[in-house]
């Protein structure tokens, strides 16, 4: 028991010292823009959150600032992802990054374009040394934009642990803003878990608000084992209409703190679990994000608080019981559900369902009409009932009511003789009656791909190759005066694999943004010449279908 207490106390030590010396560190504001948040940390997306995002006035190139002292430590140019993003180490044992920026400061912008120039890629990742790049505490480090897996010109900010890399709400380092709203609840959900097989949608109870603060819903009545949803959101100020994550969430039974979590550090590790804190199925079928309010099966998430239970309220234990949920924001604005839960004898009788039962501890060959689909142990969060078949050269595999946690490979067989046929073959998913590109590759028998979703799949093949034009200057033009060359680069069905651009047959740096589908090249690089200039660009998509561009031009 000493021994326990040692450790718990230990536990709760570090995690005071390092709430301290948090709240201790006054860090510069990264960003020359208002206090206003587009996103918050700990928000489920594609992945957990793990940083901030601040709006910076809707347009791109608001300064950016390192918050301390420090060195550049990775400096990183890519179409996808980040984007431009630089991260900085500092002394005090933290590591501050800055993403989706439109440039580098001068002397990082330099050193970038030197190494994309002498590598000839258009991205690349660079580790600088240790002393490579001293930077000050409040010194310009670039400029925000919008490059990237961004969706509208802000800078994403984080701040991690330098020694794992774990991410920290930057709000817990003395950035003060602006937040007098309350949290909004718009819908209550019960969610069926009695059986894992058997995947229904949540029933949406009605809401009303009592007050400023409170909800209430009808008594919910139950049998068996159930757990809570919420449709739930914050916002900062009644003028800002971003719908940004909640920070605390905590549910009451009888008064008896029963599930909660706290949005203050995220694992990397984490990231996949994100698809089992939402209820999966009401995000395919409705695109309602319901965020479960209790500990998702085969979960163990380190921001989520170890409770009196995980949250699932089962009618042996809770016959009669009052039901609190209190969600909150950094800023402590508060809002709270409360209803009464009534156990009763009766029990909705489930129909049989149908289908392959697949469970998450053993591996899997499924064959269908020559079809072949292979799941490996752990594919899936929960066990499942798969219905699939194999007509008419489209494979059914089930309803997208299952969150993968590793991908599954497919294999499609094809009767294509000719060898260009095949090159340009590929499996594609077809959703809403189009088909979506899929990586695949080929033998003399099966054309196969990995995928990470349940739903339709079948043989495509595409036979154009991309399209290209440019906008801002035309063949045999003078293009003296302009900032850049800008062209239009895409294709419709399997994207743009990869091109390369050669300015009198040097290779250029070209930048990509396929938000717009848009390559240009920085005049101000320096590489063209006065007088004419040939520049060619080669261009590839995802199957292989090949083009060239050619154009004079005149400097």
């Amino acid at each position: 028991m000493r021994f326990f207490l040692r450790i718990l106390f230990t536990i709760l030590f570090i995690f005071n010292i390092n709430f301290i010396i948090s709240q201790e560190i006054n860090f510069h504001t990264p960003i020359d823009a208002p206090f206003d948040l587009s996103g918050t940390f700990g928000e489920f997306r594609s992945r957990f959150h793990t940083g901030i995002d601040f709006k910076s006035r809707g347009v791109q190139g608001q300064k950016i600032f390192s918050i301390e002292d420090g060195f550049v430590s990775r400096i990183e140019v890519n179409t996808y992802g980040y984007g431009k993003v630089i991260y900085i180490d500092h002394p005090n044992g933290y590591t501050s990054v800055y993403a989706h920026l439109r440039n580098f400061s001068p002397e990082l912008n330099s050193y970038i374009k030197s190494e994309l120039y002498k590598s000839q890629k258009n991205s690349i990742k660079k580790f600088p040394k240790k002393n490579e790049f001293i930077i000050s505490k409040g010194s310009l480090i670039g400029y925000s934009g919008n490059t990237g897996r961004s969706f509208g010109p802000h800078l994403h900010f984080e701040i991690r642990e330098t020694k794992n890399q774990d991410a920290i709400n930057p709000l817990m380092f003395n950035y003060k803003y602006i937040d007098q709203e309350r949290p909004i609840i718009r819908g209550l959900y019960i969610i069926n878990e009695e059986n894992s097989l058997v995947k229904k949608l949540p029933m949406r109870k009605k809401i009303s608000k009592l007050n400023d603060s409170t909800y209430i819903s009808e008594i919910i009545e139950y049998n068996g084992k159930i757990g809570l949803g919420l449709d739930i959101y914050d916002i900062q100020y009644k003028n800002l209409y971003n719908q940004n994550g909640i920070y605390k969430v905590e549910l009451f039974i009888d008064s008896i703190l029963s599930y909660s979590y706290q949005m203050d550090k995220i694992k990397f590790s984490e990231n996949h679990f994100k698809k089992i804190m939402y209820d999966y199925q009401s995000l395919i079928e409705r695109n309602k994000k319901v965020l479960k309010i209790y500990t998702p099966r085969n979960s163990n998430l380190s921001f989520l608080k170890k409770n009196s239970f995980d949250g699932i309220i089962n009618s042996e234990d809770f016959k009669d019981s009052s039901i609190t949920i209190k969600i909150s924001d950094w800023n402590k604005n508060s809002s709270y559900l409360k209803f009464k839960i009534k156990s009763i004898d009766s029990k909705i009788k489930e129909s049989p369902s149908e289908g392959i039962e697949i469970l998450t501890t053993q591996n899997y060959t499924l064959n269908k009409n020559s079809s072949i689909i292979e799941i490996g142990k752990n594919t899936f969060y929960d066990d499942l009932l798969l219905n699939v078949s194999y007509d008419s050269d489209t494979l059914n595999l089930g309803e997208e009511k299952n969150p993968f946690r590793s991908s599954i490979k497919i294999k499609l067989p094809h009767r294509i003789i000719d060898t260009m046929r095949l090159r340009q073959s590929f499996v594609g998913k077809i959703v809403n009656n189009r088909v979506s590109y899929l990586s695949s590759k080929k033998d003399d028998s099966f054309i196969f791909t990995n995928t990470s979703s349940l739903g339709k799949y079948t043989v495509s093949i595409d036979t154009l190759k991309p399209e290209i034009r440019s906008i801002n200057f035309k063949n045999n033009s003078n293009v003296k005066g302009k900032n850049s060359l800008r062209l239009r680069l895409k294709d419709e069905l399997s994207g743009i694999k990869n091109y390369s651009s050669y300015l009198n047959g040097n290779w250029v740096l070209f930048e990509y943004e396929p938000k717009s589908n848009l390559i240009f090249h920085d005049l101000s690089d320096g590489v063209i010449k006065n007088g004419e200039n040939e520049l060619i660009i080669k261009y590839e998509d995802g199957v292989g279908n090949k083009g060239v561009y050619k154009s004079k031009i005149y400097y």
